[in-house]
């Protein structure tokens, strides 16, 4: 696949404010998947390796693989005609596949799945692009900024399309409540939350509110609604309008429905998507499956809902490592063309990155892709959190 993350290129990649980054794709190397459970398939050492030899084929050339194919790539001391006997058992067990007469094989989305929950051992050695990718993500301005930044280099990095969600704001909870006066007749709020979110909304003011008023409105909205969840904050406001002072009631009253006509999904995630143009003109999707998938793309709370379903855990699990859906085994029909590489992330409460591609991907790398920047987004997440706890004591 040409644009599956495979091959040993270096991949040039820009942070969202047009900085350049070089970093030399790594070999693959072999990580837990964390996948979902699926009936256990269990094989000899040979069919393993016949296996392996017709999913990395596959992955890299698009074409079906034969067993004298097979035989050089697995090393295998066996002729093609034994390797022919696997790999009909391997057909019979659901896990390649004939295209058509006297073709080679290729794999099917249940063999996918086996080869994938077989990457098991050491993650091997650090990935020699962590150190750049911490720097780019440690520049960023904001949480937001962080994970636009984080789905920019991701999608550069695997040449996949990239998700980042951010954590919903039903889990939010606001951090601070900013009233700015730009002119004699506006303010701006300022909504942050302990997410990093930041919001900003244009208030109209009474012609005689002075700043004196405004530094008590500010007073009296940090007394009542810091700290409570956002989706609480516009109900909250709207009930000290009748509260407040005869000359801020308007004031509290415009701040209430700016909040109302913003703050009214309390289910609401940021998505961030890059990379769609890595998947025009890969021949791994038909032109129907493309267009599904890139329609698709544009519905981000459907997005949302299959990236933070495919990296739920069971109760007591770790959840630590990237998860992987793969064709059939999507929720959403129009992702059934495709493989989801995910891994949650925590600030204040999960969310999720990951990536989108044909299911003939190179699924060590980008595992390993997926894995490294999801553990550089933690940290830099984890800094800026010190830094917050540091200024607040």
């Amino acid at each position: 696949m040409a644009r599956s993350g495979g091959g040993d290129d270096v991949v040039v990649a820009r942070d969202p404010v047009g900085h350049s980054l070089r970093l030399a794709a790594p070999a693959a190397e072999s990580v837990p998947s964390g996948a979902i459970a699926s009936s256990p398939i269990v094989l000899d050492d040979r069919k393993r390796a016949v296996l392996r030899a017709v999913v990395s084929e596959f992955v890299a050339r698009g074409e079906p693989v034969g067993s004298r194919r097979v035989v050089e790539v697995a090393g295998l001391e066996c002729s093609p005609a034994t390797v022919r006997n696997e790999m009909a058992a391997l057909e019979e067990l659901g896990l390649i596949v004939q295209p058509h007469t006297s073709a080679g094989r290729v794999p099917t989305d249940r063999g996918y799945r086996v080869f994938v929950d077989g990457l098991h051992g050491d993650p091997g050695p650090d990935d020699p692009r962590s150190g750049v990718v911490g720097e780019v993500l440690a520049s960023a301005r904001d949480v937001e900024d962080l994970l636009a930044r984080t789905s920019t280099v991701l999608s550069q990095l695997t040449r996949l399309v990239s998700l980042v969600i951010s954590p919903a704001v039903v889990s939010a909870r606001l951090k601070l409540l900013e009233l700015v006066a730009l002119g004699p007749r506006t303010a701006l709020l300022l909504v942050v939350a302990d997410t990093g979110a930041v919001d900003k909304h244009l208030v109209e003011l009474p012609a005689a509110i002075t700043e004196d008023d405004i530094d008590r409105v500010r007073a009296m909205l940090a007394d009542r609604v810091i700290g409570l969840r956002l989706a609480d904050v516009p109900r909250a406001v709207r009930a000290l309008v009748d509260a407040a002072p005869t000359e801020l009631r308007e004031v509290v009253r415009s701040i209430a429905s700016a909040l109302d006509s913003e703050l009214v999904d309390d289910a609401v995630h940021q998505v961030f998507v890059g990379g769609q143009a890595s998947l025009v003109g890969d021949a791994a999707l038909e032109r129907d499956e493309l267009g599904r998938l890139l329609h698709l793309l544009e519905e981000r709370s459907t997005v949302a809902r299959a990236l933070a379903a495919a990296t739920e855990t069971p109760e007591g699990a770790s959840g630590t490592g990237p998860t992987v859906r793969i064709g059939e085994e999507h929720e959403v029909e129009d992702l059934r063309s495709t493989s989801l590489v995910a891994q949650r992330y925590r600030v204040v409460s999960a969310g999720s990155l990951g990536v989108i591609g044909p299911t003939r991907m190179d699924y060590a790398r980008v595992l390993a892709t997926v894995r490294m920047v999801a553990e550089q987004l933690q940290r830099t997440l984890d800094v800026l959190a010190g830094d917050d706890a540091g200024e607040r004591s």
